[in-house]
């Protein structure tokens, strides 16, 4: 059965018609969201990388200036706690903080309670870069979804928020922001 929105077909609606050709069986539903989820995700990933290029920052090195501004005051956190927000490996996290340290975006300070782990704190330019490519990146993604209207927008986020829950991908212990 071909679905078809009153507004026309996707590359996704041919990338479906292929594969239920191929393998009769699969869950179609899902195997259009995966793929959209993914083609959707690649679409900003390269406006997002363009966007971040002047400050010579990669979407990794953004993830993490970013989580640490969410954590509040003081902006710090784990580098555990930061893998587990950016869904990276700690080599990952240890190579993305070892460039922002270069670049005089965070520190690194031992944690007085625990001598096997640290702290990871932004600077005043770590903060200020946060800020700044929070708002660049921000205008990019509403110049991106500019032709999707408000309602359908937050109709799939909180579709896609359910989708995460689903996935057991919840928000990390701590204070909750408002």
């Amino acid at each position: 059965m071909v679905r078809e929105s009153r507004t026309g077909r996707d590359l996704v609606d041919s990338l479906t018609d292929g594969a239920r050709n191929k393998v009769p069986e699969m869950e179609q539903t899902k195997f259009e969201l995966t793929r959209r989820a993914v083609r959707l995700a690649n679409i900003i990933e390269v406006a997002l990388g363009e966007c971040l290029a002047p400050w010579g920052l990669t979407l990794a090195d953004y993830g993490v200036l970013g989580a640490l501004q969410s954590a509040g005051q003081p902006y710090q956190l784990r580098p555990r706690e930061l893998q587990a927000r950016l869904l990276l490996t700690s080599g990952g996290v240890s190579g993305v903080l070892n460039r922002l340290q270069k670049a005089g975006l965070i520190e690194r300070h031992p944690d007085a309670d625990d001598k096997r782990s640290s702290w990871v704190l932004l600077t005043g330019a770590g903060a200020e870069t946060a800020s700044a490519t929070l708002r660049a990146c921000a205008a990019v993604q509403a110049d991106i979804l500019r032709k999707v209207p408000n309602g359908t927008a937050r109709k799939a986020a909180d579709a896609l928020r359910e989708v995460m829950l689903a996935l057991g991908d919840t928000e990390p212990p701590g204070r909750r922001r408002g």
